[in-house]
């Protein structure tokens, strides 16, 4: 089946080899996306940052985003069907639109995969450091020291555990996510009971701005983007062209429609726990004391943090594979290629990521000198961003594929247009709407950051194919193919 794939291939685009084959089910393959790209995660934190910036009717731009994302999925199934990949989006692009469009869309995001590590590490920072600071009254927790030992002890854990194998760490973050969810669900219902809260104010549309609706948009997009990269994993997925194409729709319809309910249950009360939640305090534990559950506060933190934790190992699963892809492709250095022979894993290209998104997050910390909620908020507005060039390709990408094979729909069109112009306009309008905050600075941060990324990548992959050409054996001028 792969074979077959890679031999539809126009560009001679290289998939990873030496991964375990048919390791994960349908329920693994969508619990580890579901909890990577967690519901729970994203009911306990989004409405807070889209509340902030799109106010009463932030609920809005996480329907919009989930709109979005999932009109993005449907423009990635045909690819899915087709293609058994350890690329993800990188791999479908340059199966169908070549090397050139792969090389631009992989800078992006080699650029991505990174920073959507560091955003789970950060935000398991918050909760950690929330829960310590509350418990144990150490509020160094959320400074700078204690964030430190937090973040480089969760991912030298979670490195071991993505090096032993996709099964082992699909079991553990399978059952830490059903831990967590009760405790988010009765803190969110909890609100509605406090004083003070109005629900219908979310249907009045009167502090309605433009603006704050998109960049919503991008907050709430923080917890789909990257939701594709369970296709990362196809070549060690039973029946892959069956199961890919499945969870391309399934797992942002899941978290979006949690992220919904969650916003309209939450933003009504932000107001009332914004004093809490300056001074480092995790919003769902802020919710928690608000509504008289002060002894859930601590719990909830706790529990949050353990599925960050969850977060981070799923997300470590499925980057180091396509950096590994992006390696044996021409586009990273060959090392990182390397895929262990007795776990089955990219060694190297975990060990990598584990180091740069243990020391990023450090840097940004000790260079701004916010709490952990701000500066895991600046990093999670920029992490959408390297995903605009990628799904605008994609989307492109099935207008095209699908036309080759004589097999256009309507709505093949109204879909891919849709999403891919629409992901497209979101970072067009935050340019054209600056917020006036120094959450602008994400804006273009994204463009230089690939860009700085295109002049690694782009030697390295001139590199590669003077190579292949070098080696490609003479093809007899008598000889018909």
């Amino acid at each position: 089946m792969t074979s077959n794939a890679a031999e539809q291939a126009p560009d001679d685009h290289e998939e990873l080899s030496g991964l375990q084959q048919g390791t994960l089910s349908l329920p693994k393959a969508l619990g580890l996306a579901v909890v990577t790209f967690s519901p729970v995660l994203m009911a306990a934190t989004a409405p807070a940052l889209a509340g902030v910036v799109a106010g009463p009717t932030a609920w809005l731009s996480v329907l919009a985003g989930t709109v979005l994302v999932t009109f993005i999925g449907l423009a990635i199934v045909p690819f899915a069907r087709r293609y058994v990949v350890s690329g993800a989006l990188y791999s479908y692009i340059g199966h169908e639109l070549g090397s050139k469009a792969s090389t631009v869309a992989g800078a992006s995001l080699a650029v991505g995969y990174a920073a959507g590590v560091i955003v789970c590490l950060q935000v398991f920072g918050v909760y950690s450091g929330s829960f310590i600071a509350t418990v144990f009254d150490l509020p160094a927790a959320n400074g700078l020291g204690g964030q430190t030992i937090m973040w480089i002890l969760a991912m030298v854990s979670v490195a071991w555990f993505a090096i032993r194998g996709l099964d082992t760490s699909t079991r553990l973050s399978i059952g830490l996510l059903f831990v967590s969810a009760p405790i988010v669900a009765i803190v969110l219902v909890a609100n509605v009971f406090t004083a003070g809260y109005t629900f219908s104010e979310q249907f009045a549309f009167g502090e309605f701005t433009f603006s704050g609706f998109v960049f919503g948009i991008v907050l709430s997009a923080t917890f789909f983007v990257g939701f594709e990269s369970s296709a990362a994993t196809a070549l060690e997925t039973k029946n892959p062209m069956r199961t890919i194409p499945r969870l391309m729709t399934m797992v942002p319809l899941i978290v979006g429609s949690v992220g919904i309910v969650a916003t309209l249950l939450s933003v009504p009360v932000l107001p009332d726990i914004a004093d809490a939640t300056a001074t480092g305090e995790s919003p769902l534990s802020a919710m928690a004391s608000n509504a008289g559950l002060g002894l859930l506060a601590p719990v909830a933190d706790l529990f949050l943090a353990v599925t960050c934790y969850a977060v981070v190992l799923g997300f470590m699963n499925y980057a180091p594979r396509v950096w590994a892809t992006m390696a044996v492709d021409g586009m990273l250095p060959k090392y990182l290629g390397h895929v262990d022979e007795k776990h089955r894993t990219p060694v190297r290209a975990i060990v990598l990521i584990a180091v740069l998104a243990t020391i990023v997050p450090i840097a940004l910390s000790a260079f701004s000198g916010g709490t952990p909620l701000e500066v895991y908020a600046h990093v999670a507005t920029l992490f959408p961003y390297y995903w605009v060039i990628p799904y605008v390709l994609i989307c492109v990408g099935a207008i095209v594929m699908m036309t080759r094979r004589r097999e256009l729909s309507a709505t093949t069109v109204v879909v891919a247009v849709i999403g891919g112009a629409g992901f497209g306009y979101v970072w067009l309008s935050a340019v054209l709407n600056p917020t006036g905050t120094s959450y602008d600075a994400m804006t273009w941060a994204a463009p230089i950051t690939i860009a700085l990324a295109l002049l690694v990548v782009v030697p390295i992959r001139m590199k590669f194919n003077r190579r292949s050409v070098d080696v490609r054996p003479e093809v007899p001028a008598d000889r018909v193919d």
